[in-house]
C-alpha cells in the first residue's frame, strides 16, 4: 500500500517536473554567477582604480548577458516558476537588476512586477528596491522609498512619489515603515563609522 501511495505522488508530480527547463535553468544560474563574479572583482578596487582589462571584460560580459536575456524573452516570453524553479526565476532577476542597459531595465519592469504578483519566487522588497532604481536612473521620483545616501552623518532618502501613501505601499511589499527602514540605516550606517 505504502508503494501505490509513493508511486501515485511521484506520478503526480511528474507533469510538474516536465515542465521545468533544466537547460535554460542552468544556463541563467551560470550567467548569474559569472556576474556576481565579475561584481566582486570590481568591489575590490576603488572605482577610479578598476584595471581597464577588467571594466573591459565586466562591460562585454553585462553586453553579452543582457543581449543573451532579451534573445531568452523573446523565444519563451517572462519564464515562469514551472520552467525555471525559483533558483532559474533568481537567476534572471539577478541579471536583470544588475544589467547595465537601462531601456532594458525599463521594458522589464512591468513582468518583473508582474512575476511577484504571480507568486513567481521574487520578493517584494526586491521587486521595490527596483522599481526605485529604474525610477531614479529615468530622472523620476521613487515610489518605495528604499534609496537613501548616508551624507554627513544623516539619512537622506531620494525624492519620493507619493510619500503620504509610501508606507501603505510598503506594507503591501512586505517591508517596514519609512521610519523604520530609517532607523535601520542610521543602526547599520553608525556602526560603518
Amino acid at each position: 500500500m505504502r508503494f501505490i501511495m509513493h508511486l501515485m505522488i511521484l506520478l503526480i508530480a511528474l507533469p510538474a517536473l516536465a515542465n521545468v527547463d533544466k537547460s535554460l535553468q542552468d544556463q541563467l544560474v551560470k550567467m548569474a554567477q559569472q556576474n556576481q563574479q565579475i561584481r566582486q572583482s570590481l568591489d575590490k578596487y576603488d572605482p577610479e582604480s578598476v584595471p581597464l582589462a577588467l571594466q573591459s571584460i565586466a562591460t562585454k560580459m553585462d553586453k553579452l548577458h543582457t543581449q543573451t536575456l532579451k534573445e531568452i524573452i523573446v523565444l519563451h516570453g517572462w519564464p515562469h516558476k514551472e520552467q525555471l524553479e525559483n533558483k532559474g526565476i533568481q537567476a534572471i532577476f539577478y541579471l536583470i537588476k544588475h544589467s547595465r542597459d537601462l531601456s532594458f531595465q525599463q521594458d522589464m519592469l512591468p513582468l518583473v512586477i508582474q512575476s511577484y504578483l504571480d507568486k513567481e519566487g521574487i520578493a517584494g522588497r526586491d521587486v521595490a528596491r527596483f522599481t526605485d532604481s529604474v525610477s531614479i536612473k529615468l530622472g523620476k521620483k521613487q515610489v518605495f522609498g528604499t534609496q537613501a545616501e548616508f551624507i554627513r552623518g544623516k539619512i537622506i532618502f531620494a525624492p519620493i512619489e507619493n510619500e503620504d501613501s509610501v508606507d501603505l505601499l510598503r506594507a503591501q511589499m512586505g517591508m517596514l515603515s519609512l521610519a523604520e527602514y530609517k532607523k535601520t540605516l542610521e543602526a547599520f550606517y553608525s556602526h560603518q563609522e
